[in-house]
């Protein structure tokens, strides 16, 4: 069972001097099976710091809070109106992904509110954490109901714990706890079905809940002794039939309720995704069977973001529209490009091994110069940082652009590190989203590809006697 109220407007008022100008963005995480992102709100900081933002939901919500690649999360309620003060170390928030550094965004309630959900959820993961570290080694070594009972018993002397599913903050205490009780129920899973899932709720937008499901279901078709690997092989490699998938698995005991049911075999078939025991091309068409099919919209989303997260770097694909820009304002298309491979280095001036591997593409340039297009794609959040750095390094005359502070772009490539790569085809779609490293493999890469290539446009002729 679940619920749905009426979609109400939240409202955040805001302060972030040290990200004036800067783009912030209010991201909520569209599942808690594949994590993806969805951007609900977004505006510009003024010149004072100073922001506004408003969007509507329709239940309370884990979201994440994003200036660049700087972030923090917080839960916000429908119908509230929330006002914060944010603040970070300006030199952490000019590195590429202060993540790196464990540095986050502070966020700071303006004025406090102690009935404030957000207060109350850090006040109980603030204690339990400390309460916890007294337990934990008795219960991961032992794993008997004596050192869990006794965790159990001290949380409650300062929060309540019950079953409460329409209560987020009650259903996040009691989750919680069952993240560490199913650890003591290792050899009895039953138990735990029985007092986490055994119900008419699934709580899709409760992470504690959702992390207790991750766990307990991970890999639960194929690892559970419950289901055997010869229905798993008739019901996805011979027959792909989902109704057979469906009705067999049904059998056990954790997942006679429908709706669980369906959620855990959307989980998993995206967990087959590369397992060489599942025909890979069966396990999309039912993924793509559940989402045209499913009577739970709920599954749907879930379903297409599993397959999407799961083909969205396929050989072949288009990518989103590029919004690059050269040192001197003008538009980079990658259109202009087509018909050469194109080879794109990611980095920032101030990653010294991004700089170190241009010395290898200077090289490769010289090789390859009829057969590839190089372009290193600036990701610095000052873009005069990139002007300064193309006007020191005249040397380097191959494509260089900005990367424009697109950080959605970088998000959906999954770009988090550098350097990174992007290799595409003369046809302009995604050859590899993970390309060898230039200072790796790369240059055994092109060799060979660029050889193939040669052999299909001259084949050898065959003498004739």
């Amino acid at each position: 069972m679940v619920w749905a109220q009426k979609p109400k407007e939240i409202t955040i008022n805001g302060n972030a001097p040290f990200a004036a100008n800067y783009e912030i963005r209010i991201i909520n995480y569209s599942d808690y099976i594949t994590f993806t992102p969805l951007v609900v709100a977004s505006t510009k900081i003024d010149a004072n710091g100073k922001f506004q933002l408003s969007y509507k939901a329709s239940g309370v919500q884990l979201t994440k809070i994003e200036i660049n690649t700087s972030s923090s999360e917080l839960f916000l309620v429908p119908g509230y109106q929330y006002n914060f003060d944010l603040n970070m170390d300006k030199e952490l928030f000019s590195l590429f992904n202060p993540l790196d550094e464990n540095a986050y965004i502070e966020i700071k309630p303006n004025p406090l509110d102690t009935n404030d959900l957000n207060f109350k959820i850090q006040k109980f993961s603030y204690l339990y954490e400390a309460i916890l570290q007294n337990h934990i080694k008795n219960i991961i070594n032992n794993k008997t109901y004596n050192y869990f009972d006794s965790l159990q018993l001290e949380v409650s002397q300062y929060f309540p714990i019950e079953y409460n599913p329409t209560n987020f903050y009650l259903s996040f205490i009691y989750y919680t706890l069952g993240q560490i009780e199913v650890i003591v129920n290792t050899k009895n899973q039953k138990k735990t079905f029985e007092k986490y899932f055994n119900n008419d709720y699934i709580l899709y937008d409760n992470p504690a809940y959702m992390s207790l499901f991750n766990y307990y279901f991970d890999n639960y078709l194929y690892l559970s002794p419950k289901i055997s690997k010869t229905v798993l092989d008739d019901a996805i490699n011979i027959k792909c039939d989902y109704l057979t998938l469906f009705n067999e698995i049904g059998k056990d005991y954790s997942l006679v309720n429908e709706r669980l049911r369906e959620l855990v075999i959307i989980k998993n078939l995206s967990q087959f995704i590369g397992n060489q025991d599942f025909d890979q091309l069966n396990v999309v068409r039912l993924l793509q069977y559940i989402i045209k099919n499913t009577k739970f919209a709920e599954h749907k989303k879930i379903a297409e973001n599993a397959l999407n997260k799961v083909t969205k770097f396929e050989p072949g694909i288009k990518v989103d529209k590029f919004d690059f820009k050269y040192a001197n304002g003008a538009k980079f298309n990658p259109n202009d490009l087509k018909g050469k491979w194109v080879f794109y280095q990611f980095f920032t001036t101030q990653c010294v091994d991004c700089i170190k591997e241009m010395l290898i593409i200077e090289e490769l340039q010289k090789a390859y110069k009829d057969d590839i297009v190089f372009v290193s794609v600036s990701v610095d959040a000052d873009p005069t940082k990139f002007i300064q750095f193309k006007k020191k390094y005249k040397q380097f005359d191959w494509e260089f652009v900005h990367f424009n502070n697109n950080y959605m772009w970088l998000k959906q490539m999954e770009i988090y590190s550098l350097p990174e790569y992007l290799l595409f085809s003369p046809d302009g779609t995604l050859y590899m989203r993970y390309p060898p490293a230039l200072d790796k493999s790369l240059p055994i890469l092109l060799m060979q590809l660029f050889q193939k290539e040669e052999k299909e446009k001259n084949p050898l002729e065959v003498g004739r006697d």
